[in-house]
């Protein structure tokens, strides 16, 4: 878990340091009108959609078959990332040959609620194609245990060439037309960026040979390849399908609120991709070592940290939501998406408090139950989405989501508990819970100022003292206690030197 937690602490840095760039382009994108809003956040969707499909499963295949590879390998070149190309690059042909087949449909169902979709529609490849190709060398630089550079790439960088854009928009040097197409190409700027790095430290050690360990395992990594693509496109799908759903019944003008209530929410979940993207090897590595106590620490410690930083984030977004639209002048339609936060909230919190249960199951050898439980997930949340949606509009694809992802998360825990006898709540998971609850009502019921500014630096100060006094005095987690100690002893050496 030391290995996790210090790279953890150097991942999260690097995503938060993204999330804060989001929101400067989140705040720029106000700016905007809606409707351009919602093309760029649906043509995102819609290229996570199609590059679920296009990576085959193979992004997963070099994380699970890595171990293999390097033993036998050693120092040698391998070939399981030129696999890796070779089958995502199949998968965007493919995707490509198929454009005839989608484009009437895209027009009937968008045409009407959303013309300029359609027109930009054609963006979403470029963008499908090099989020494939980064997402296959991201799994590699996981596996080279430099799983912080990949993430400084695509949270930061990623962004970052965003905000520059924007600025080009805002400032009137380029039009509408020209950014979209920029906004596309962006993907292609960090995939190189992370190839060259590569190739310029001798790392990316590709061989164009099928090797003998391929020629031995493909027979396993072909099915396992095939059940990865199907639970990774029904799990984009039932997490993008709500967006796509409300710009074709609704129009991209709410698409654009919903998920910028989305990207509020998005916050929380930062621990969960830092914590996935560090533990995923160690996890791979203890099945293969069938070392289940390992595999039952990783399970409880991330569940739990999880959870304390989750409900942390949460109840800050929720404390502080009213004050931060009462000082940004926006669009009266934004101010629709407070419900949708407060639900999405919720289901980030289920979500993080169940712990790393896909990266657990996925690298078993049980790996079958990802695509069964995502099969199952995608039949709860299609008719529920577009039923919602249809009654209730963006609340009804929020709540959508809040319950076919609890059904999902409960079943994949009745799963780990018993196959392998896995479970990570404990006694402290309860006083996680209750610890923001009451903290947030001590603070929200006792401090309102009328200055917004002022409301929103007290009330997060007070609230972030309290909460982290009682978590470290109540002891509820082993890791959080070891940071604040490695903290507290380079203030204490920093003092000491001056």
């Amino acid at each position: 878990m030391s290995t996790i937690r210090k790279k953890g602490i150097i991942t999260t840095i690097f995503i938060y340091v993204g999330f804060l760039l989001g929101a400067l382009n989140t705040f720029l994108y106000f700016k905007f009108k809606p409707e351009q809003v919602g093309l760029t956040r649906v043509l995102l969707d819609i290229a996570v959609l199609f590059s679920s499909f296009t990576l085959l499963g193979s992004n997963t295949v070099v994380t699970k078959f890595y171990p293999y590879y390097r033993s036998h390998h050693k120092e040698q070149k391998s070939d399981l990332l030129t696999i890796a190309f070779a089958i995502s690059t199949v998968g965007f042909l493919i995707l490509m040959a198929l454009h005839t087949i989608l484009e009437p449909t895209i027009i009937r169902k968008f045409s009407g609620k959303s013309p300029l979709l359609v027109n930009y529609f054609f963006l979403a490849y470029p963008l499908a194609f090099f989020l494939t190709m980064f997402q296959v060398l991201e799994a590699e630089t996981w596996n080279l245990q430099k799983a912080p550079l990949s993430n400084f790439l695509k949270e930061v960088a990623f962004r970052f060439f965003n905000t520059i854009l924007i600025f080009l928009f805002l400032g009137g040097i380029i039009s509408f037309h020209i950014y979209a197409h920029l906004f596309s190409w962006q993907y292609a700027g960090i995939f190189f960026i992370l190839l060259f790095y590569l190739m310029y430290k001798k790392e990316l050690n590709m061989s164009f040979r099928i090797s003998t360990l391929t020629k031995r395992l493909w027979k396993k990594m072909l099915p396992y390849s095939l059940f990865i693509l199907g639970g990774n496109v029904i799990t984009i799908l039932s997490t993008t399908i709500d967006a796509i759903v409300i710009s074709s019944l609704k129009g991209l003008d709410f698409a654009a609120v919903f998920m910028i209530s989305q990207y509020i929410t998005s916050i929380i979940v930062v621990p969960q991709r830092t914590a996935t993207s560090i533990a995923s090897p160690v996890i791979s590595q203890a099945w293969k070592d069938k070392d289940m106590f390992k595999l039952a620490s990783v399970y409880r410690k991330t569940s739990l940290n999880l959870l304390i930083a989750s409900t942390f984030i949460f109840t800050m977004i929720w404390l502080n939501y009213d004050d931060l639209f009462r000082m940004v002048k926006t669009d009266p339609i934004y101010l629709l998406g407070k419900p949708v936060v407060l639900i999405l909230g919720l289901q980030q919190i289920v979500e993080m408090g169940t712990g790393l249960n896909s990266a657990i199951i996925i690298t078993s050898r049980r790996w079958k139950f990802e695509l069964y439980s995502n099969i199952i997930l995608l039949a709860c949340t299609i008719p529920l989405t577009y039923i919602l949606i249809k009654e209730f509009g963006m609340i009804g694809a929020a709540c959508a989501t809040l319950l076919s992802r609890t059904i999902f998360n409960a079943l994949r825990f009745g799963f780990l508990l018993k196959v392998y006898n896995l479970q990570p709540f404990s006694y402290k998971t309860l006083v996680a819970l209750v610890i923001p609850v009451v903290v947030y009502a001590l603070v929200h019921f006792t401090i309102n100022f009328s200055n917004p500014l002022l409301n929103m630096i007290v009330r997060s100060a007070l609230f972030a003292g309290i909460y982290g006094y009682l978590i470290l005095q109540l002891r509820v987690s082993e890791d959080v206690q070891q940071v604040f100690g490695t903290i507290k002893k380079r203030i204490r050496n920093l003092a000491g030197r001056n």
